[in-house]
């Protein structure tokens, strides 16, 4: 039963997004508002909430810097393998790494293990973040012909407001200012007003991903050479960080540790993709293939629920 309630939120909520599309009970206008309200406001209220009432140890800069590394260089392993299997197209690579972790992960996280636990995922999600800023956009920007500017990286780093409200959260607690106000008469005031405003984040997310999961004229043949390719990788990058972490030990080593990890390597390519793919009809491709690709995540999920849980 308690698989059940785990699945069964993600399954209808994904169905009254997908219905929601189909009777036209939401526009393309109104689902845009949703994930502008969960990126801007609930999402990183919530995780603000979490980070600074959480006990960060200096040790744990290591989850940031893993998953720079596993993010930026699986663009070079992507490379790698489209060579190996002689893939000419220059954008295939970038389906092969980066995680939907913001518009995905962070809500199907806090539906298995809940949002009080995803301290180390979100503390990997900065260095996964930080690296799709600088070096996976500015290499996919390249493929365009264009260049980006250190201007364009420090301004998409500073208006991601999820980022910055980890950050934030982060100071306050390693300063004890988070703990000083947890402790204090605004500590439950405060506590009431973010655990209210992050109450639908998770239903609002994946309302919205229901709604995109469209798969009428689907080029299946190659969009399952993506699903392949990347389920390849993800599971050589799997053995790599476990086998880094193990071998540090303690938290890194810890079952709740591991099943972050699971989590961000399951997840999609970043949903911004399509935005800097050059031509309408690879634009389309890519847009199916990530959506494709996000089925396959919800189905992972369910089995390392299943696992979790069992």
């Amino acid at each position: 039963m308690k698989l059940l309630q785990v699945i069964l939120p993600v399954i209808i909520m994904l169905i009254i997004g997908m219905i929601s599309r189909e009777k036209k009970l939401i526009s393309e206008e109104g689902i845009e508002g949703f994930q502008t309200l969960v990126m801007n406001f609930t999402l990183p209220i919530s995780l603000f909430y979490t980070f600074y009432r959480a006990s960060i140890k200096v040790d744990t800069v290591i989850f940031p810097i893993t998953l720079f590394v596993v993010t930026a260089g699986g663009i070079f392993v992507g490379k790698l393998i489209c060579k190996l299997i002689k893939e000419n197209d220059a954008y295939f690579p970038f389906t092969m790494t980066g995680y939907e972790a913001g518009m995905l992960g962070y809500a199907l996280f806090g539906i298995l293990l809940g949002s009080d636990k995803i301290t180390e995922f979100a503390l990997m999600d900065i260095g996964h973040v930080l690296a799709i800023f600088t070096v996976y956009i500015a290499m996919l920007k390249g493929v365009g012909g264009t260049r980006q500017t250190a201007k364009e990286v420090i301004k998409g780093i500073l208006s991601t407001p999820v980022l910055l409200a980890v950050l934030t959260g982060v100071v306050l607690s390693v300063t004890g200012i988070g703990g000083w106000i947890e402790s204090s008469s605004v500590g439950p005031v405060l506590g009431g007003v973010c655990e209210f405003i992050a109450a639908p984040t998770s239903a609002v997310i994946l309302v919205v991903i229901g709604y995109r999961m469209n798969f009428i004229g689907v080029a299946w043949k190659k969009i399952s050479k993506v699903i392949v390719l990347r389920l390849v990788q993800q599971g050589i990058m799997a053995a790599l960080v476990f086998a880094f972490f193990k071998t540090l030990g303690g938290i890194f080593a810890e079952p709740l540790t591991l099943i972050s990890v699971i989590v961000m390597l399951i997840l999609p390519p970043p949903f911004i993709v399509p935005l800097y793919v050059e031509g309408e009809e690879k634009k389309e491709f890519y847009s199916s293939a990530i959506s494709v690709y996000t089925m396959v995540s919800i189905v992972g999920f369910m089995i390392l629920s299943a696992v979790v849980l069992r």
